[in-house]
């Protein structure tokens, strides 16, 4: 079996001893029984009893965890689940998509796609230069997935910035 990053335990929650998961990576929780934590001695198998989401990731308990004393011991640690669990980004989706604002025209195609969290971010080189888009239902028009385009309407003065 092949084991994935996911996210690590950021705190203990309440007195039950619940962790704070923070994901850096989505997964099936539903489906997924066990959580593996690299604690010194090597990795740990973990089996959840509950969870809820939360906006950095989820609540869990741990089947054998019932103290905070005892969930103290994972705080800080890195969480993996099996990598059938992971759920694929769709963000590499929009790479290779070309891109059209309501002002500029053609920017050219797609370069990578970063999520940094609070938004997905375009990278276009456009004239030479590397334009950073903030990817937002604000500000996309429409996207023709089979032509492969994205119509966008970008803030006043965000391009400009970059080719000055």
């Amino acid at each position: 079996m092949i084991f994935k990053e996911i996210g690590y335990f950021s705190k203990t929650q309440g007195l039950k001893g619940q962790l704070q998961l923070n994901v850096t990576a989505d997964f099936d929780i539903k489906n997924c029984k066990a959580l593996i934590v690299e604690m010194q001695g090597g990795q740990s198998p973990q089996f959840l009893s509950e969870f809820r989401s939360t906006k950095n990731g989820f609540v869990i308990s741990l089947e054998e965890i019932d103290s905070i004393e005892k969930a103290k011991s994972f705080v800080g640690k890195k969480v993996l689940v099996e990598e059938k669990f992971l759920i694929e980004d769709d963000e590499d989706d929009f790479v290779g998509y070309r891109l059209i604002d309501e002002t500029f025209g053609d920017l050219g195609i797609i370069d990578e796609v970063e999520d940094t969290g609070a938004n997905l971010i375009l990278n276009i080189t456009y004239k030479g230069k590397q334009v950073l888009l903030p990817f937002s239902e604000e500000l996309v028009i429409k996207i023709d997935d089979s032509s492969k385009t994205i119509y966008y309407k970008a803030p006043e003065g965000l391009i400009d910035m970059y080719l000055a």
